[in-house]
């Protein structure tokens, strides 16, 4: 036990009283595990503040919140994503297809819906794109002029509502033949290029309705 001086007998009859050790009452000071507070730090469930200290020094429950998915692409751009992708550049011809203006294709590229007399043939469309892309053919402006079927090029039958992946798959097959048919005749000359002969001229086109 701690001892300490005590002052006795303020008194002047008190002589030859002064002073005396005393016994004191000691107990050692607790300590706190608890931190000052600093209002404004930062913590696990977010910023202290008034509110945390009053709810005993502690985080009030926590309530998970979700956020909102985002919207997902409307189904019409979306098909306007596969024809981009499947008719590349000549996808300024397209136009022709629906009798709209080039701007109105960008527009459903963005989102916009097309009226109900051109979702049809834009779903057609998507298949035409979707089978070039699938079987790697790149379409021009020249080739979409070709006749596919019924002396009619793929964007008029497709303008007519007919199969998309049927006409593109036809115009595929034309192309590919024209290409082998010139491979062969370049073989023949020997790198010669072949010079038209006047019995030639006016000659009328090959039938491509296969």
């Amino acid at each position: 036990m701690i001892e300490t001086l005590a002052l006795l007998g303020t008194n002047a009859g008190d002589a030859g009283i002064g002073y005396r050790p005393a016994p004191a009452i000691y107990r050692r000071a607790p300590t706190t595990l608890r931190p000052l507070p600093r209002i404004g730090a930062a913590g696990t469930g977010g910023l202290e503040g008034g509110g945390y200290y009053r709810l005993h020094m502690g985080y009030q429950p926590f309530a998970v919140v979700e956020c909102a998915t985002a919207q997902q692409q409307p189904p019409f751009a979306r098909l306007m994503l596969d024809v981009k992708a499947g008719f590349g550049r000549a996808m300024s011809r397209l136009p022709e297809v629906f009798g709209v203006s080039r701007q109105t294709l960008y527009n459903w590229l963005d989102g916009e819906t097309p009226k109900d007399v051109h979702q049809t043939k834009l779903r057609q469309l998507a298949e035409a794109a979707r089978a070039f892309t699938e079987l790697g053919f790149k379409p021009t402006s020249l080739s979409l002029d070709r006749t596919v079927e019924h002396g009619k090029s793929l964007l008029q039958l497709l303008s007519e509502g007919a199969s998309g992946r049927d006409a593109a798959k036809k115009l595929i097959r034309i192309t590919q033949r024209g290409a082998d048919s010139r491979a062969k005749l370049d073989d023949l000359l020997g790198g010669r290029k072949a010079k038209p002969e006047v019995s030639d001229m006016g000659t009328p086109s090959l039938n491509e309705d296969v």
